[in-house]
């Protein structure tokens, strides 16, 4: 007989009935709470009852980081898949860090909630160390072409020269005579083949690329008042542009004079997919350059103010106006009015990366998305985002992709993520830009660091 049996054989009645009701209590207890374990819940001890869990999702890159949740290490995304899948969380905020060894971190609190899964699926650490190397040295400024493997370098010395990323290439076009002065701005045409030089004199000039030896002529038909220059992407020799609130075509291979495109006075035009929108009047007017047959896209007038500036811009397949440099608004396409978007006190930037716009003030950024967009967050389309405010001035803004941006505060170079769950996750980087630029094919960084176009050794992103 076992020591259990000698035991229950030697209790009373009223001993052994005591121990089955207690047997039957605890079991009655433990029973349901190994069921509502096995089924994903757990015991909330500060709300003292049992909740259902949710999760938290996780893919970086690079794979092989740490996953760390409330200062607990929980597991490793995957070398391959690079993701990871943390369960069974009591439903409440959880501080989720991702390390990696020579990388900067990642860390945000996150709401889980019953039955869900947070997602953080577009985590990229950066290494600790990014590194940029000389290209060209004494450049005032740089001009990107539109597929950016090359740029226009405008030299200290008011020199012009091309430079080719690709095969590290940098060629003089235009000697100190040859090149326009006080250059503001070059507009290319689509192909890159031809571009327009502004000046801040108000004088334009045409450069001809596509020649062996590239040529400069002055457009004489321009003056100070011309403003909001197109090249016709249908024909490279052709221009649309304003003056004196009319929009006029001109065909800079002929010469001959000015075409005036419409009668009608104008606010504001901006080319596009071979229409021209234009701003009369308060109404949006959309002109097929084919066809020069009118066609009134507006519900109602937008309210004109004589006392201010304003500018068609078209972005992503949408229409945007400013006022005064300051005030964004979007066409609604379903009511066919504008909409207020964005109302600032300095005049707003912007950068577009497909479905979504980056606005920066000098120091503020806003993101705008053009589409339902499920993660980081839930947003609806054309939702406006206040992603940070800075002490220091925003400079030039870039797109890394649709997650990361690439932007300088007081000439200095940072990254950061949209995710504005939380606090936004950023870096500086140990240079100096005034001008930045991302290609895309290359996944490499170019800046302007103190006149020295320069190249980050590495590729930033996947």
């Amino acid at each position: 007989m076992t020591v259990f049996g000698v035991y229950m054989y030697y209790m009373t009645k009223r001993s052994r009935t005591l121990l089955f009701i207690l047997l039957a209590v605890i079991f009655l207890i433990v029973g349901p709470c190994i069921i509502l374990y096995s089924q994903g819940y757990r015991f909330d001890f500060a709300k003292m009852k049992f909740l259902e869990t949710g999760g938290i999702y996780v893919k970086t890159y690079p794979g092989d980081a740490n996953v760390s949740i409330d200062n607990k290490y929980q597991n490793n995304t995957s070398g391959f898949t690079r993701d990871v899948l943390i369960q069974n969380l009591l439903p409440q905020n959880h501080t989720i860090k991702i390390d990696k060894s020579g990388y900067h971190s990642w860390e945000k609190t996150l709401l889980v909630e019953q039955k869900k899964v947070s997602e953080a699926k577009y985590v990229i650490l950066f290494p600790n160390e990014i590194t940029f190397s000389s290209l060209v040295e004494d450049v005032k400024q740089f001009f990107p072409y539109p597929d950016n493997s090359k740029f226009l370098l405008l030299t200290v010395s008011n020199e012009l020269y091309t430079y080719d990323s690709d095969k590290n290439e940098n060629k003089r076009i235009l000697n100190n005579d040859q090149t326009p002065y006080n250059i503001s701005n070059i507009v290319f045409s689509p192909s890159g083949k031809r571009a327009m030089i502004e000046t801040s004199t108000g004088l334009h000039y045409l450069l001809n690329l596509d020649l062996k030896t590239p040529t400069v002529s002055l457009i004489k038909v321009f003056s100070s008042k011309t403003k909001n220059v197109f090249f016709d992407p249908n024909d490279e020799s052709m221009f649309y542009y304003q003056s004196n609130n009319l929009i006029y075509k001109y065909n800079t291979d002929t010469k001959a004079n000015p075409v005036l495109f419409k009668t009608e006075k104008v606010d504001a035009f901006v080319l596009f997919n071979d229409y021209v929108y234009s701003l009369e009047n308060g109404q949006l007017m959309r002109t097929s350059v084919f066809m020069s047959t009118p066609e009134t896209l507006s519900r109602e007038a937008f309210n004109i103010d004589k006392k201010k500036t304003y500018q068609l811009v078209s972005m992503e397949n949408e229409i945007f106006l400013i006022e005064d440099g300051k005030t964004v608004y979007l066409f609604n396409k379903d009511t066919k009015v504008f909409d207020k978007k964005l109302e600032a006190e300095t005049e707003v930037k912007y950068t577009p990366f497909y479905d979504r716009i980056l606005f920066a003030t000098d120091n503020e950024l806003w993101l705008m998305l053009l589409k339902d967009t499920e993660t980081p967050f839930f947003k609806k389309a054309y939702s406006v985002i206040f992603i940070s405010r800075f002490s220091e001035k925003i400079g030039d803004v870039k797109w890394l992709n649709g997650d990361y941006f690439v932007y300088s505060l007081n000439d200095k170079l940072n990254i950061s993520e949209i995710d504005n769950r939380d606090k936004i996750n950023s870096f500086g980087l140990n240079e100096d830009a005034t001008q930045i630029l991302f290609n895309g094919n290359t996944k490499k960084l170019f800046i302007l660091n103190q006149n020295e176009l320069k190249v980050s050794d590495n590729k930033l992103m996947p």
